[in-house]
């Protein structure tokens, strides 16, 4: 035989033994994840009992099968946990609520929505005459199920005081009442870059959103101890994506955020349940921007010559296209079974309630899943496409003396 023949035979021989390598290789994949699939599926059937005889058996012979087995079968278990229909708390018309900012937005629809269900309500307001005030007494009538504590500023600690023996001494009167929930809703926006905002602005927004929720917070707890009632705190999308002209709301809300995680891990020891809620956008429902066009002003006002200069006409378009949701608007009844507040019954009345509520439209899912996983080049622009605000031009381009322009 030539030795081109011997050559061609052995690599003949080669490229056989290398396909039947690749496809033993492949079988064997094939079979392993088979395997393993089956005896997931039987753990996930027969529960531990199942997991106990595969072990004893000797079905799965390495590491890396264990690892995927329990890694299967202990997420199906939480799913079907988290998807089986939740024990719900009982309350009665003796059970007592308690709930910031109820001037209009989600404040006033959740102490309709809680005096609807028989709860007695206890309605934060910051103005007596607001007209959400005066709506929530007409919704309760002659009833005495809704109960106003006016002028509650939760910056100042005499309001908070003030509002803490109302509820104190209603529930001494009446012994067979509980002290179902707090929610801390009352909270403050302010449009703007972070360099236009003033000192009074960024203090407003901290002091309201953060540090006046935790003082009222401070002020309930032990009352809330006492009646085993849990606290909800109001929380923001903003919390978890930072937004342009949104970066002080941001850090306030991110902060009440966190410190609610840290207050709900501390609290849990006394059974007191601590919520963390993230509504849907309700800018439109609300009256948290009403100040907008006159916290522009103020910014225009604290202008140096340079910063006049610099933004221009940039300053008033961003504040032109706030117009639609600044000033005051009526207020609005959200229908009973608007998905902000069916996410927040789950909030109030789940026996073993999550840490986190959270009632996002699908553009808000997709848009916060983006955020995470892109780089941050891409979810940079992500973030400026969600917000659509204007966009900065230099002097020279607003006006027309650029490199085109000049040749």
């Amino acid at each position: 035989m030539s030795s081109s023949s011997v050559e061609s035979t052995a690599s003949s021989s080669s490229f056989v033994a290398s396909a039947t390598a690749s496809r033993s290789t492949r079988t064997a994949a094939a079979s392993f994840f088979l395997s393993l699939a089956t005896e997931a599926l039987f753990c996930v059937g027969s529960g531990v009992f199942g997991v106990m005889s595969i072990l004893q058996r000797g079905g799965i012979g390495n590491l890396v099968k264990y690892v995927g087995l329990t890694t299967v079968t202990a997420g199906t278990l939480l799913l079907l946990l988290e998807n089986r229909e939740r024990r719900k708390r009982t309350y009665s018309e003796r059970s007592v609520v308690i709930v910031t900012g109820c001037d209009s937005g989600l404040g006033f629809n959740i102490a309709q929505m809680c005096h609807r269900m028989g709860f007695v309500v206890f309605a934060g307001c910051l103005r007596a005459d607001s007209e959400g005030a005066r709506l929530l007494q007409e919704i309760d009538g002659k009833a005495g199920r809704l109960i106003i504590l006016e002028e509650l500023d939760i910056t100042l600690e005499e309001r908070i005081m003030c509002a803490r023996k109302k509820v104190k001494d209603f529930l001494k009167t009446k012994p067979d009442c509980e002290l179902f929930a707090l929610i801390n809703n009352a909270g403050v926006m302010c449009f703007g870059e972070f360099e236009w905002q003033l000192e009074r602005h960024l203090e407003q927004q901290i002091n309201v959103n953060l540090l006046g929720t935790m003082k009222m917070t401070k002020a309930f707890l032990p009352l809330l101890r006492q009646h085993r009632g849990r606290v909800i705190n109001v929380t923001s999308h903003c919390s978890l994506q930072a937004l342009p002209g949104l970066s002080v709301y941001s850090a306030s809300k991110a902060a009440l955020r966190y410190w609610t995680e840290g207050l709900r891990l501390e609290m849990s020891s006394y059974g007191v349940p601590v919520v963390n809620f993230i509504p849907g956008s309700l800018v439109m429902q609300s009256n948290i921007c009403a100040n907008q066009q006159h916290y522009a002003e103020q910014m225009r006002s604290g202008f140096s010559e340079e910063q006049a200069e610099f933004y221009g006409s940039y300053f008033d378009e961003y504040n032109a296209y706030l117009r639609v949701i600044s000033g005051a608007k009526p207020v609005q009844s959200l229908a009973g079974n608007h998905p902000v507040l069916r996410c927040f019954e789950d909030a109030l009345l789940d026996a073993k309630p999550k840490p986190l509520y959270k009632c996002e439209p699908w553009r808000y899912r997709m848009y916060h899943f983006l955020f995470r996983i892109m780089p941050t080049t891409v979810s940079d622009w992500l973030v400026r496409r969600f917000v659509s605000m204007p966009e900065y031009r230099t002097p020279e381009a607003r006006q027309g003396r650029g490199i085109i322009a000049s040749l």
